[in-house]
C-alpha cells in the first residue's frame, strides 16, 4: 500500500523521477537508491546473487533495471519487461527519497559513500562519455523545457576553473 507519493519532481538529462509513475509494486520489491558513483552497482549485485544463490554477474540492466534512467528507451518497453520479470524485483533508482514513492510492502535500500570520493569517480566517468552520447544527453535537455539547455561540457580537471 501507497505510503506517499513522490514530493518532489527531478528532472535532469539522465533521470527523470516522473517515470516512477508507471510503478506497480510487488510486495517483496526491493529498490537501491543511491547516488551516482556510491557503490549501488555492487550493491545490485550483492542483491543478485543473493536472490538469485549464486555468484553469476549478470547484466544489471535486464535483472534490476533502472526506473528513472531517460537515455534509454521508453517508459512502457522498460514496465513491460519489468512486469515480465518472474524473479524477486530488484530495482535501481539515483533519485532522492523525496522522489520517491514510499510502499509499505517494498523493501528500500539506500547506498551512501564520501561525497569527495563520489564526486571524483563521477567526474572520471563523465570524461569517457562518447559524443554520442553527450549529442543524446543534450538533445534531451534541449526538448525538456525544464532543463531546456544541452548537456554541460565536462572540465578535464576538478580543479580548473571555470
Amino acid at each position: 500500500m501507497l505510503i506517499r507519493p513522490a514530493s518532489r519532481e527531478y528532472r535532469v538529462w539522465t533521470t527523470d523521477s516522473r517515470r516512477w509513475a508507471h510503478y506497480q509494486p510487488r510486495p517483496d520489491d526491493i529498490i537501491i537508491a543511491a547516488s551516482a558513483k556510491t557503490g549501488q552497482t555492487w550493491t545490485q549485485q550483492i542483491v543478485s546473487s543473493l536472490i538469485f544463490q549464486d555468484a553469476v554477474a549478470r547484466p544489471l540492466l535486464q535483472v534490476s533495471p533502472w526506473i528513472d534512467r531517460r537515455p534509454f528507451g521508453s517508459v512502457e518497453d522498460l514496465f513491460e519487461r519489468i512486469e515480465a520479470q518472474k524473479h524477486r524485483r530488484f530495482l535501481k533508482s539515483h533519485l532522492p527519497i523525496d522522489g520517491l514513492p514510499l510502499y509499505d510492502n517494498v523493501k528500500y535500500i539506500h547506498v551512501a559513500r564520501d561525497g569527495r570520493d563520489s564526486v571524483v569517480s563521477w567526474h572520471h566517468q563523465l570524461k569517457t562519455f562518447t559524443e554520442t552520447h553527450r549529442e543524446q544527453l543534450s538533445k534531451i535537455g534541449v526538448e525538456d523545457p525544464v532543463i531546456g539547455k544541452p548537456y554541460p561540457l565536462i572540465r578535464a580537471s576538478l580543479f580548473q576553473n571555470s
